[in-house]
């Protein structure tokens, strides 16, 4: 079950009976941990009461699928239901949540929070399309949005609001004033499709993180190096760098597995959603003679670390980015 935003306060608090499990998941991971929390505590006022509740985490599922339906079968000494938390990547977590859901669960409620997903994720649409699971997002760009153009009566597609969350940071302030010119450049009553969008948002430090993911992935050292200090130059921001060349990859990855499925190159990159810009789709094409699928979501789940080391702060941010990129880019296949 999808849980729609007009929908998420009303669920949380007062949750459908044969709902077992459900899932909190977006890149506003404050909100993420805020919502489970709350729920969590319709279900234990002590989370900490280890008789009653599970605390699992992705690395303690590796190699132990079935441990999370073996927390939730455990009968609780205390109270009416088990209570099992789980915390992790999507990723790691999707093989364990896949097991638990396919059983049938009574007197537990098992709340999962995961981090590194979007919309289109495995274990998201695991919990969509479960009867007894539910699945809420937590993208605090989106719904900034959909708030801000509602306001004007402007239609956005899905693929023009993939973009702004893609390409606006986690600055609430800064992401409002670009909105709002988005807005005011459609007009009331409006549309945005996802070209007005990258057009708009298009600024040269965007350009620059552009050519920072094309020379990452062509093993381009001195275009790397050349990229960087046109993008510090036009004060670019470093997690925004590195959520591009992540999406650079992400796209490069899905693509590769298309092809690996029997579609030629053009129509795997026009099946990418969104679509990437007609001036990267060269470039895209080249690079999925070189690198194979894993070899892309391996550099995805490392810029994703990277992304998580410059957020923990106490670093040189621009120095951390050039390093990480520059072992990147030594080991692209050639």
């Amino acid at each position: 079950m999808k849980i729609v935003p007009r929908q998420i306060n009303s669920f949380l608090a007062k949750p459908p009976a044969e709902i077992t499990a459900v899932l909190f998941h977006g890149s506003d991971l404050g909100m993420v941990s805020d919502r489970a929390k709350h729920f969590a505590h319709l279900f234990s006022d002590n989370l900490d009461d280890v008789f009653s509740v599970t605390r699992l985490t992705g690395e303690m599922l590796s190699g132990e699928v079935g441990l999370i339906a073996d927390s939730a079968a455990a009968i609780p000494a205390f109270g009416d239901r088990r209570l099992v938390l789980v915390k992790g990547r999507g990723t790691e977590l999707l093989e364990a949540c896949k097991v638990v859901l396919a059983k049938p669960l009574a007197d537990t409620m098992i709340i999962v929070e995961a981090s590194d997903t979007t919309t289109k994720h495995a274990i998201v649409k695991l919990f969509e399309t479960s009867k007894t699971a539910a699945s809420i997002g937590c993208y605090a760009i989106r719904a900034l949005a959909t708030s801000i153009f509602a306001a004007d009566q402007v239609s956005a597609s899905r693929d023009a609001h993939d973009i702004i969350v893609e390409r606006l940071g986690s600055d609430r302030g800064s992401s409002r004033s670009e909105i709002a010119k988005l807005a005011l450049m459609a007009g009331p009553g409006g549309k945005l499709d996802a070209d007005d969008v990258r057009i708009a948002l298009g600024d040269s430090a965007l350009l620059a993180i552009d050519d920072i993911a094309d020379a990452l992935a062509s093993g381009a050292v001195g275009r790397l190096q050349q990229a960087l200090q046109k993008a510090w130059y036009e004060d670019a921001n470093a997690v925004m760098i590195i959520r591009g060349c992540q999406t650079y990859f992400r796209q490069l990855g899905l693509a590769s597995h298309a092809m690996a499925t029997g579609q030629s190159a053009q129509n795997a990159l026009r099946s990418l959603r969104p679509p990437p810009h007609f001036k990267l789709q060269d470039r895209l094409q080249a690079h999925l003679r070189r690198w194979r699928p894993e070899l892309a979501m391996d550099v995805v789940n490392r810029l994703q670390d990277i992304e998580l080391q410059l957020k923990s702060g106490g670093i040189n941010d621009q120095l951390c980015t050039a390093q990480s990129l520059l072992g990147i880019c030594l080991r692209a296949p050639r």
